[in-house]
């Protein structure tokens, strides 16, 4: 699957799958997630107010809960196979794209780009 090839989802497979990499620039957040089959997707957070991470990267995830906060923040965690939240992040919203399969640690981060980050370029 290529860059012209990116689609849209409303949710994804997350158990037994694990991050590979998190950018935050400003405002936004860029999560690239490799689902058990291999799958490539990237998570864009608009509007967030935070994020907590700890030993995140490369690690199991067993789940992936969304819930609603006050004032139209939602708070997105990752959850380890121990039932640790080892992501967690305050948002307005999240988009997720799946970008192909995966063939190297940044896949999908490269594949669709900086500019969703704090207007980045790739120069």
């Amino acid at each position: 699957m290529g860059v012209d090839k990116i689609k849209e989802l409303k949710r994804f497979p997350e158990c037994d799958g694990h991050i590979e990499s998190i950018l935050i620039g400003c405002r936004m957040a860029k999560v690239s997630f490799q689902t058990w089959d291999t799958r490539e997707l990237v998570l864009i957070y608009d509007d967030v107010d935070s994020v907590k991470e700890q030993n995140s990267v490369f690690g199991d995830i067993s789940e992936y809960t969304i819930s609603k906060g006050e004032d139209g923040v939602f708070q997105y965690s990752f959850t380890d196979i121990n039932d640790n939240v080892v992501l967690d992040i305050h948002a307005r919203s999240v988009r997720i794209f799946e970008v192909g399969e995966g063939s190297d640690i940044n896949c999908a981060l490269f594949n669709v780009g900086y500019e969703y980050i704090g207007r980045q370029h790739l120069e």
